[in-house]
């Protein structure tokens, strides 16, 4: 049996989004999806909140961390990982206790702070999946940098909307087999489909900055 989940979703518990669980509920009924990652800035909270809150729904735990080097995601976190540590030692404490390393929208160059092609190849070992479909990176050829630079290291893709607000959850999900653990994701997301299409990173960049005015 199928599944259809969207790997990069921010909730209210990120500084910059509005996602509330009522919120993310209707939007994975109205696309079809049957969960999300929950990838907050810098906190698991919401990903473990969402998880006990909404157990209609398929939904993992992780984190969006803001290593030195550039944005790490963690899934199927425990514990917190704390931003401003280098790429290897966050990608060291994800693996510790039993999680996956994503790097996300990785050749988005209007990105100030993020990790070069040859540091990926330096660190690639030590990386479970490239996000090679993301939902709003602002260069136009980001996604298709980042399918190729995957297919050239044999490192397994995922998608995500990369959504701050409800009406874009699910815009970007991969489809792949269901899974019990972490070894059965990682396994499946080799076979699985990615679907979906960048939508306005500007609109999107607008939504965020509101979000954040609400909040101060």
């Amino acid at each position: 049996m199928k599944v259809r989940l969207d790997l990069h979703v921010h909730t209210v518990y990120s500084f910059d989004s509005t996602v509330d669980p009522d919120g993310l509920l209707q939007a994975c009924r109205l696309r079809g999806l049957d969960g999300v990652a929950v990838t907050d800035h810098d906190s698991l909270k919401g990903g473990l909140e969402f998880a006990a809150e909404l157990p209609q729904l398929l939904i993992i735990p992780g984190s969006e961390i803001r290593s030195a080097e550039g944005e790490i995601l963690g899934l199927f976190l425990r514990e917190e990982v704390p931003p401003g540590l280098s790429a290897p030692e966050t990608m060291k404490r994800i693996h510790e206790q039993g999680g996956l390393v994503v790097v996300p929208h990785p050749f988005d160059y209007v990105k100030l702070r993020r990790m070069t092609a040859r540091r990926l190849e330096e660190l690639a070992a030590h990386i479970d999946a490239l996000e090679t479909l993301n939902g709003k990176p602002r260069y136009w050829g980001a996604n298709r940098r980042a399918e190729l630079f995957a297919e050239r290291l044999g490192i397994p893709s995922t998608a995500g909307s990369d959504a701050h607000k409800a009406a874009h959850v699910g815009l970007v999900y991969v489809e792949m087999d269901e899974f019990g653990d972490r070894e059965e994701f990682l396994s499946s997301l080799r076979g699985a489909t990615l679907h979906g299409t960048r939508y306005s990173p500007w609109a999107s960049q607008l939504d965020r900055w509101r979000a954040r005015l609400r909040s101060v």
